[in-house]
């Protein structure tokens, strides 16, 4: 277990990537083994690092491309979302393709409007998905 800034209870002790998530992708851990890095050499300067948007993708064809919520997680903890769900061929890069096979799937929440979720199957997904990706750091 670590704080914000990867520290854990023995003093000089840091952690980070598999230790400390649950995510195991290796851009997670190269953020925070840079995060420790900072922290160890200017400790009067820590920074934390927010896993709270973690993007994955599936380097196969099609493309999978993930971040956030999906439907049955927001369903299991009671999270209220809309569900848009799109053949990727209604996306310009689908459509220019000629694509028939993958779709984009975005969850919202109701009141605000914020991406909680979005899910891309299709050529380029992890390309794709980096603007919703952007939204959900920015709000």
């Amino acid at each position: 277990m670590t704080d914000s800034a990867h520290r854990t209870s023995v003093p000089g002790v840091w952690a980070f990537g598999d230790a400390v998530n649950h995510f195991q992708l290796k851009h997670m851990a190269n953020a925070e083994a840079r995060l420790v890095r900072h922290n160890l050499l200017h400790a009067e300067d820590l920074r934390t690092l927010s896993n709270r948007v973690a993007p994955h993708a599936v380097f196969i064809s099609p493309q999978i491309a993930s971040v956030g919520l999906t439907e049955q997680e927001a369903r299991r903890r009671g999270i209220a979302c809309l569900v848009s769900v799109r053949d990727y061929a209604d996306t310009a890069y689908g459509w220019a393709l000629e694509d028939t096979a993958g779709f984009v799937k975005v969850l919202a929440d109701p009141a605000d409007r914020t991406v909680l979720g979005a899910h891309i199957i299709g050529p380029q997904a992890a390309t794709l998905v980096q603007p919703l990706i952007r939204a959900m750091t920015l709000g």
